[in-house]
């Protein structure tokens, strides 16, 4: 591929990013490599079937981050992807390239454990099995984002020691 088309691919998944779907998901400041734009764009695809979903996950789960703000950072060995996600009634509502300012919360995991996510045909599962090892991490930067993102680690730890 021609640098030419490789630029135009890129103007064209950047382009596709930023409409918003129709329940009114935005993705704004997406300045990414092809990359950062590739994943970012996979992300917000699979956000509109998160969406779709959110209702039927424990409360405990989405209930503590339904009106808030949380920052994902994203390791790679190009750097780190900082995705700003805003939640409304337990649905993400958007996305911000680089970062909400004073998130609740911050997750942080790879970009292998996100695909891992999106791809799974038990994403939630796949999602407790990255905090039981590890790969995603969860940690409030407000005390009100440390007791609800506490009380959510509690919870996955309960449905481990109960067999859900």
């Amino acid at each position: 591929m021609t640098p030419a088309a490789r630029a135009s691919l890129c103007l064209l998944l950047l382009a596709l990013a930023l409409v918003p779907a129709a329940d009114g998901l935005v993705v704004a400041n997406t300045d990414l490599t092809p990359a950062e734009v590739n994943l970012l764009f996979a992300m917000r695809e699979y956000t509109l079937t998160y969406n779709e979903y959110a209702g039927r996950l424990p409360g405990w789960v989405t209930g503590p981050f339904e009106n808030e703000k949380v920052n994902l950072y994203i390791e790679s060995p190009d750097g780190v992807l900082v995705i700003g996600i805003t939640f409304h009634g337990r649905k993400i509502v958007s996305f911000d390239a680089k970062g909400c300012p004073d998130p609740i919360v911050t997750v942080t995991t790879d970009r292998a454990t996100v695909e891992e996510v999106m791809a799974s045909d038990r994403p939630f599962d796949t999602f407790r099995a990255a905090m039981r090892n590890g790969t995603v991490t969860i940690e409030g930067n407000t005390l009100l984002g440390t007791l609800r993102s506490g009380m959510v680690r509690f919870g996955l730890q309960v449905m481990d020691v109960i067999g859900l």
